[in-house]
């Protein structure tokens, strides 16, 4: 069952419903002040980023190249 987020027009805030079915979709009101006046908000999908394959090869200290020993260089 999808959730949806939805704005308020009325002050803007941003509310969750977990809608089954249209009849739901109608009775939607803002957690913050209680209107019915609101709009689906689209979000765009979340692609997933790839993890560093190694400690080697992730960042530290803002050493883009990574480095030989993390728990070292990280805590300094």
């Amino acid at each position: 069952m999808p959730i949806y987020e939805y704005r308020c027009k009325s002050c803007g805030q941003v509310t969750e419903a977990l809608i089954r079915n249209a009849r739901e979709a109608e009775r939607v009101r803002c957690e913050q002040c209680g209107d019915r006046r609101l709009e689906r908000v689209y979000l765009s999908p979340i692609s997933p980023v790839p993890a560093a394959k190694s400690a080697q090869a992730a960042p530290c200290c803002g050493d883009q190249g990574g480095c030989s020993d993390p728990k070292r260089c990280c805590q300094q």
